[in-house]
């Protein structure tokens, strides 16, 4: 089947031959998960009605009943501990990521991975990573119709880079000098300094006090950088 290069870049993340698609809409990772012969079970899962019954549509129309089951509710709820080894969390905000693993911590505990793509508050993200004790193994980036996406697998483990550029931006990305992110890095580099340059025409508290934080941003875009020969 036929999707995005993002969510061909998510599915290829899952290692795992069971997993749980949270916030699956129409269910494409799991059935093309499915159709690659990758998983055997699968979870789509979705707290509206409507993207779960196209869901279902989709599904019958792949023959893949007896491997992909849906099922309404909120972030991990629906899945019970032991059901599956991986869960994909992808397509939201970076703090209602945070929220659905915290919610259901016992659940996410017992995964063996996450693969998650948040599209902000990144850090937010992998600090919580950080905090349940699991580590990023493998992180990558996509960049689809000007957009750029990041997408790392989580696995139980000790992050071994926790340092203010490996929290914004990826500690597996710096190891690869990966090339999109460097776009990305020159990108928001430029952004900040545009606007640090207005900040320093103003004589306000206001001002010193946001140019003091676009300097931070700044300070960590460079120690990124350096990773890059």
């Amino acid at each position: 089947m036929d999707i995005s290069k993002r969510l061909q870049a998510v599915a290829g993340l899952v290692t795992r031959r069971s997993m749980a698609d949270i916030g699956t809409d129409h269910g494409y990772v799991p059935l093309y998960l499915y159709e690659q012969g990758k998983i055997d079970k699968a979870l789509a899962c979705d707290l509206n009605k409507g993207p779960l019954e196209k869901a279902k549509e989709n599904i019958a129309a792949m023959g893949a009943g007896n491997a992909i089951e849906t099922r309404l509710g909120s972030g991990l709820l629906p899945v019970h501990t032991g059901e599956v080894e991986s869960a994909v969390i992808a397509g939201m905000g970076g703090m209602l990521i945070c929220r659905i693993l915290k919610e259901s911590e016992g659940v996410a505990k017992s995964l063996k991975e996450w693969i998650l793509s948040p599209q902000h508050d990144l850090d937010a993200v992998r600090q919580t990573v950080w905090d349940f004790g699991f580590a990023i193994d493998e992180e990558i980036m996509v960049k689809e119709d000007g957009k750029y996406y990041h997408i790392f697998r989580c696995v139980p483990g000790e992050e071994k880079e926790k340092t203010p550029a490996s929290l914004f931006y990826g500690g597996r990305l710096l190891e690869k000098q990966d090339p999109i992110l460097w776009e990305e890095l020159t990108r928001e580099e430029a952004q900040y300094e545009k606007v640090a340059e207005g900040l320093r025409q103003s004589s306000t508290q206001k001002a010193a006090e946001r140019l003091a934080e676009i300097e931070e941003k700044l300070a960590v875009i460079k120690e990124a950088k350096a990773w890059y020969k």
